[in-house]
């Protein structure tokens, strides 16, 4: 009769080797393999009733085609939070993220982000995904401006994270040619350090209630500057290797390739469940029903956020099927948010 002790670690064992077999094969799989894969110490017999254990728990499903067993989100939920080992990425690899990510230059922020998520493609073999929160991370470092005929200006704000926005002001009153410069000092020294989520309400304020002279001369393009800075998008959402998608086997269903796409296009959805319940810890991990949203139920998204100077820019990670290899995605994701936080200092400090 064995104890409780040694049973449990016997479940333990047959449910990793089931996790990490699926991963591999994504086939449903059966006891004798499993017997001579992981040369176990016990009959198919055993690993069968063990097995039907592990189903009676939640953690297996028994597809009624196949005498194997698959994970449940639950089984891998419990492997990923008690079992799970992170697959720490080589220091080759360390080596080539860094050169791609830091040692690069890069003359838009876009760029750098755009390779951030071609590393963590690449050496998931996952589709990436990336969330960068625009407004609520715009610091004006500088503004400058481009006269460009009499009814348009060009505004082009730079902010301490290197972002760039560029906004076009139309109206027939814009200021001349000659009032431009004073224009500009007004705007670079009221706005300067300002956050871009809050740069309309103090020129809103400031409008009101400022002796500022400046505020009643260049009244009608502030109002103008508002309205341009009201239809800036809070968010960016950028995605890379749709190609990885389309050949996991989960996948080859057209309804659900079809709600994944969906999903890719609305971007609202993705977005919300790629920024929710980090809860203090580095890495955010959804499994299949664990998602909220129906379209997510065939995947699991893994992400983590990267920051500059302590504040967080957004965040990245991977959309994959379930079945997808836990240890190495979480530590690709990991150290890449970390590396294009350090990119980002790099690049601008």
């Amino acid at each position: 009769m064995l104890n409780t002790e040694k049973t449990e670690e016997r479940k333990k064992k047959i449910l990793t080797s089931i996790v990490k077999t699926y991963i591999e094969t994504a086939s449903p799989v059966a006891s004798k393999m499993l017997v001579s894969k992981y040369r176990l110490d016990f009959s198919p017999a055993t690993v069968r009733n063990i097995m039907a254990e592990l189903e009676d728990m939640g953690y297996l499903q028994h597809l009624h085609t196949s005498s194997g067993r698959i994970p449940t989100d639950k089984g891998y939920r419990h492997y990923v939070d008690t079992i799970m080992e992170t697959q720490q990425l080589t220091p080759s690899e360390k080596k080539k993220i860094l050169m791609k990510l830091i040692n690069a230059q890069w003359e838009e922020m876009e760029n750098l982000l755009e390779s951030a998520l071609n590393v963590v493609s690449n050496y998931t073999n996952q589709m990436s995904v990336l969330v960068y929160y625009r407004a609520r991370n715009i610091y004006v470092e500088k503004i400058d401006l481009i006269y460009i005929n009499k009814l348009r200006i060009l505004f082009i704000i730079v902010a301490d994270s290197g972002d760039v926005v560029h906004l076009f002001i139309e109206d027939e009153n814009l200021p001349k040619i000659d009032e431009l410069s004073k224009l500009l000092n007004f705007v670079n020294s009221e706005l300067k350090g300002e956050a871009l989520n809050d740069i309309k309400n103090k020129i809103k304020k400031n409008l009101i209630s400022s002796h500022n002279p400046f505020y009643h001369v260049f009244s009608n393009l502030l109002i103008l500057l508002i309205e341009a800075l009201e239809n800036i998008e809070e968010k960016a959402f950028l995605y890379q290797g749709t190609n990885k998608i389309t050949k996991c086997p989960e996948f080859n269903n057209v309804s659900v390739l079809h709600n994944i796409i969906d999903m890719l296009e609305k971007e609202v959805e993705l977005v919300k469940m790629l920024e929710s319940d980090f809860k203090g810890s580095d890495i955010s991990i959804h499994i299949g029903r664990e998602n909220p949203y129906q379209c997510a139920h065939n995947c699991c998204i893994i992400s983590a956020q990267y920051k500059l100077k302590g504040r967080v820019l957004g965040t990245i990670g991977v959309l994959g099927p379930t079945r997808l290899p836990y240890g190495r995605t979480v530590s690709v994701v990991k150290y890449v948010s970390e590396i294009l936080g350090q990119a980002l200092e790099s690049a601008l400090f």
